[in-house]
């Protein structure tokens, strides 16, 4: 894990995968640290860390001050020697790649944190992105900051209706549990309401490296 600056985030990129099965975790996670000696000194990375699920797939996770860097950057690395090999170990055919652009001002990343809870959705009806944005203050405000576990929280726009929920959590049990919560909850079950259940993709990542 590294943390560059604490500038503000405009985007996030989240990319699932999984390693060769002939790679082992060791491997994995060396050539991570690796990478993140030359990911540092790219311009617009604020912070980038290696998180892993029970379902044994990674994810990185990468924080940017502007949104057009994190095409510059997916240009960029691959041109570089430590990213071609932490790529390398990579299952091609698993990788799923989304750019998050963060809709809430002067969003910091937290200092210290050990889960990243991520859902997407599809709203019901498109014209709820307001609507959406007024629904995700309210969770803050009377659910989630409730919560010392609660490190972060915002709503992201991935592409045209598809949306995501990030919660940024103390501990991956905690995170979970407040995360269940949201069904009881007056102010989450709006959120809920307007969110298409069809379209709901919701894991718990905990920090790796």
């Amino acid at each position: 894990m590294i943390r560059v600056s604490n500038n503000f985030a405009k985007a996030m990129e989240f990319t699932s995968f999984k390693k060769k099965e002939t790679v082992t975790d060791d491997e994995l996670i060396n050539a991570v640290l690796r990478f993140e000696t030359v990911l540092g000194k790219q311009s617009g990375v604020i912070s980038h860390c290696l998180v892993r699920n029970f379902k044994n797939e990674y994810a990185n996770v990468l924080f940017v001050t502007e949104f057009d860097d994190l095409k510059k950057l997916e240009k960029n690395m691959m041109q570089l020697q430590e990213a071609q090999d932490f790529f390398s170990l990579i299952d091609e055919q698993s990788v799923k790649m989304t750019f998050h652009k963060i809709l809430k001002d002067d969003f910091q990343v937290p200092d210290h944190f050990s889960c990243v809870e991520c859902g997407t959705f599809a709203l019901k009806n498109e014209s709820d992105n307001l609507k959406l944005l007024t629904i995700s203050e309210g969770i803050e405000k009377e659910y989630l900051d409730t919560f010392e576990n609660t490190k972060a929280h915002f709503i992201g726009s991935i592409k045209g209706n598809r949306f995501s929920e990030i919660t940024i959590g103390e501990t991956l049990g905690k995170t979970k549990e407040i995360c269940f919560g949201y069904f009881n909850n007056p102010f989450c079950k709006q959120l809920l309401e307007i969110a298409d259940e069809k379209t709901m993709e919701l894991d718990f990542w905990y920090l790796t490296a």
